[in-house]
């Protein structure tokens, strides 16, 4: 009996202890610390550049000035983000109110909100989904601009994006990213997947730039876009096309590639050499892989491809109805359309009157000489000597091409070919002109091949617009009732779709 009363002595001595040990603490003293999620949503939507605003109550009985607080932005995988080859796990906020300003790239995350008692580690923790979206959002991008500028605005609508509300133009957010826009006359747009990013393209000693595909911001500039970086004095960008994660540029009449197959940009490579060229601003591209693209050669009047040492090579003579390496006309136009072939207008160097479509298959092996795949006569086409712009369909051998005021329809496999009237802009567009055709082309969508962009515009005012027309793909008719104009450009080059 003596003895456990003893054991009961000793117990209560060394409890007394250990409350009087600054080191430890009592139950009394591991308050629990209370958030009030009321003010927090179940789940967040957010797009870039935009601000996080989120007030939670905290408390933790009668005083919570010991509590520390986080909030984080993170994703469940180890997968690096496209864009910027990282995986995010990013502390956005250390007060309790959050007040961020979303630079977060693009994705589906988790948001946290952790409140820690600094003194014994006593902690709560809040989480909840969050989705980022792009500043720059999925839709079709226009590239526009005057004689020593362009910017980038995009056109985000249900005949584009499936299961948008919207239909709107986001505009120039090149410039509102980046404070200022593109340096030099616009020239082309490019989207490419790995990394993701946005080519803005300028005419002039600048070339444009590589921007960042969630927001557009500058990421390199055209000259450090090369292996061996370009003088200022050399730059003069002309065509630029991509297939897979093959990049494909021409500048200053030569070619260079690029394989993207990297989560970090690929420099250019130093142009294609062997033989004497001069590349015309069309490229055409192999799927199979078999070459790094396909151009027109100034020099030779003829056709080579670049072969996958990055050197240029002609083609095989055979019995087709031109030889590709035996041409002797002049390009005018090349565009993929219908079965990916490669679609291109010519002229007679002699006589401009006289133009043909030549018609090229790219699917084959380059040891081959059926890429020679047809040849059409179409100088009784009307005005096709006035041509500002052209368009090829996908969905039908369908050829448009435009004049300051009206598109036509070239129909080049007829017998005899003619051209029709399509479309001539109305008197609401008196003082502007045509400046740009585009045919939607996105495999497996609704609209793919059924909508042709025109831009116009009106030298005088500097004002710029967007016409979206749909056609019948078939037979190449412009559906006018049901034509959607879009307003608030300058001069519109070209356009490009942006997938995410």
């Amino acid at each position: 009996m003596n003895k456990n009363i003893w054991i009961l002595i000793m117990g209560f001595f060394l409890f007394q202890a250990c409350l009087d040990d600054e080191g430890n603490y009592s139950y009394s003293d591991l308050l629990p610390i209370e958030i009030d999620s009321s003010n927090i949503k179940d789940s967040y939507r957010i797009t870039q550049l935009g601000i996080l605003e989120i007030d939670p109550g905290v408390k933790q009985g009668e005083d919570d000035s010991n509590i520390a607080y986080e909030w984080k932005i993170f994703q469940d995988g180890n997968m690096p983000n496209a864009e910027t080859g990282k995986v995010v796990d990013d502390v956005i906020g250390k007060e309790r109110k959050l007040n961020y300003k979303v630079t977060t790239p693009p994705g589906e995350y988790k948001l946290t909100f952790k409140a820690t008692d600094k003194r014994n580690g006593v902690t709560e923790v809040i989480l909840r989904p969050i989705k980022i979206e792009s500043f720059a959002p999925e839709g079709l991008m226009v590239m526009h601009g005057d004689s020593d500028s362009t910017d980038v605005s995009i056109l985000v609508n249900d005949r584009i994006v499936p299961d948008v509300e919207k239909d709107e133009v986001k505009h120039n957010i090149f410039s509102i990213t980046n404070g200022h826009r593109a340096v030099g006359a616009p020239g082309k747009l490019g989207f490419a997947y790995s990394p993701s990013s946005v080519y803005v393209y300028t005419k002039g000693n600048q070339g444009g730039c590589r921007a960042r595909s969630s927001d557009l911001l500058l990421q390199e500039s055209y000259a450090d876009m090369f292996s061996e970086p370009l003088a200022q004095t050399n730059i003069n960008f002309q065509e630029y096309t991509k297939w897979g994660y093959v990049d494909v540029l021409v500048n200053n009449g030569k070619v260079h590639t690029a394989s993207q197959a990297t989560t970090i940009f690929t420099k250019f490579s130093l142009p294609a050499f062997g033989i004497e060229y001069y590349a015309e601003p069309f490229l055409g591209t192999n799927e199979r892989g078999y070459y790094w693209g396909v151009f027109y050669d100034r020099i030779g009047k003829r056709f080579l491809y670049v072969d996958n040492n990055v050197s240029p090579q002609t083609f095989l003579e055979g019995s087709g109805p031109f030889q590709m390496n035996d041409v002797g006309k002049d390009m005018v136009y090349a565009e993929h359309g219908n079965n990916k072939y490669w679609y291109c207008v010519m002229r007679e160097p002699e006589d401009a009157t006289k133009y043909f479509v030549f018609v090229c298959d790219l699917t084959v092996g380059s040891w081959m000489n059926s890429q020679a795949r047809a040849k059409y006569d179409v100088s009784a086409c009307t005005d096709l000597k006035d041509a500002q712009a052209f368009a090829v369909g996908n969905r039908s051998e369908l050829l448009y091409y435009a004049t300051k005021t009206e598109v036509k329809q070239c129909h080049y496999t007829e017998s005899p070919v003619k051209s029709t009237p399509r479309y001539a802009l109305p008197a609401a567009l008196a003082g502007y002109e045509i400046t740009m055709l585009h045919l939607f082309k996105r495999s497996e969508h609704n609209n793919d091949g059924k909508l042709l962009y025109i831009g116009v515009y009106n030298s005088s005012t500097g004002d710029g617009k967007l016409l979206e027309c749909p056609i019948v793909e078939t037979s190449g008719e412009i559906l006018t009732d049901g034509i959607k104009t879009y307003d608030g450009f300058k001069k519109i080059t070209h356009m490009d779709y942006k997938p995410f």
